[in-house]
């Protein structure tokens, strides 16, 4: 179905042929903030938004207590191993698997060359790739591991049915691919604040973002008949000073409350520019919904969703049979002369 939208160019990975330069002609600015132009990504691409992703990042390696849930720790441990993360964007999970798993051979992508250009890990490599415009550049069964995290405020609906599509496709047989996203959605109880998380879903589903994204995920993943079994682990993130000292989610719910706060002012230009909120509507809202979060111990939730590649599709399967057909005709061709030759000599 998505197949025109394929590059021309298909890389190989780790291949050691100079990757195209960095496109840095793609960004804009609106409000003071910097923005990728052409896609339809809600947050900026700033030194604010990267150290939000960086702090988001640390906590939620925390709330694991690792950096992925697939079965593939030995699998990182051999050498040569082709990974692929997603729209990497900073690439702190990208660099830090390096660094553990040096055998490993790691490949970052993304719509903007935001990761670093050229200091980075001799196992990783970064290309500028649009995928919701172009599909992903590389064969069909290329890594052995696909990742993509916290990606739910740049796809819409459609984007992400063909952006899974494409993880699955190349993702090798054997292989897993993983996703890990937040669903916006809290158990409410303020009638105010529940009626502005309504208001604030349905602004997002305007723009055509789907809000609570996890259970499309592993309905797109199943429909590709490829990945009979999908795991769907979730956690539940506290939101304020009122977690647990045990086990540290105290701390978490402190720095988790940071993140949803500091989210919502990076998204702010667009939900005044683009949605039916003025800046003081907004602020007050989410002085509100913060409040709310605290004060009545109301929950985040982080999902990891990953599958096992059992069997290609049957697409696959017929052009790899027609591809084995007509090179024995080929072949069959070419034999054919050579016993007239010998007859007649």
């Amino acid at each position: 179905m998505y197949r025109h939208l394929k590059p021309e160019k298909i890389y190989k990975p780790h291949d050691y042929v100079p990757l195209p330069p960095p496109n840095f002609d793609i960004f804009h600015y609106r409000r003071g903030r910097k923005y990728i132009s052409g896609v339809n990504h809600l947050l900026p691409v700033d030194d604010s938004e990267f150290d939000r992703i960086q702090h988001q990042h640390n906590i939620y390696y925390h709330v694991w207590k690792n950096h992925f849930s697939s079965p593939i720790r030995e699998l990182l441990k051999t050498e040569g191993t082709k990974v692929l993360d997603v729209g990497c964007g900073p690439a702190m999970w990208t660099l830090e698997m390096a660094s553990l798993y040096p055998k490993s051979k790691f490949t970052g992508i993304d719509v903007a060359p935001i990761y670093p250009v050229e200091i980075k890990p001799l196992n990783v490599e970064f290309l500028q790739v649009n995928i919701v415009k172009h599909g992903l550049p590389y064969d069909d069964n290329t890594f052995d591991y696909v990742f993509s995290r916290f990606k739910g405020f740049s796809y819409t609906i459609k984007d992400w049915k063909f952006v899974i599509s494409e993880i699955c496709r190349v993702c090798k047989i054997g292989g897993y691919i993983e996703f890990m996203e937040k669903d916006v959605k809290f158990d409410i109880k303020n009638d105010f604040t529940k009626k502005e998380l309504s208001r604030f879903v349905r602004n997002l589903r305007r723009k055509s973002i789907e809000p609570i994204i996890s259970p499309k995920i592993e309905q797109y993943i199943r429909e590709t008949n490829n990945f009979p079994v999908i795991h769907h682990e979730k956690r539940d993130v506290p939101t304020g000073e009122w977690g647990d000292n045990e086990y540290d989610t105290y701390k978490i719910g402190k720095s988790n409350n940071e993140i949803i706060r500091w989210g919502a002012e990076n998204i702010k230009n667009i939900m005044i520019e683009e949605c039916d909120y003025d800046e003081k509507e907004w602020d007050l809202t989410v002085d509100e919904f913060m409040r709310e979060l605290d004060e009545h111990h109301i929950y985040d939730n982080i999902h990891r969703i990953f599958a096992k590649k059992e069997t290609e599709s049957k697409e696959e399967v017929c052009k790899r049979k027609f591809n084995f057909s007509l090179l024995r005709s080929l072949f069959s061709c070419f034999k054919k002369p050579k016993k007239f030759i010998k007859k007649y000599n």
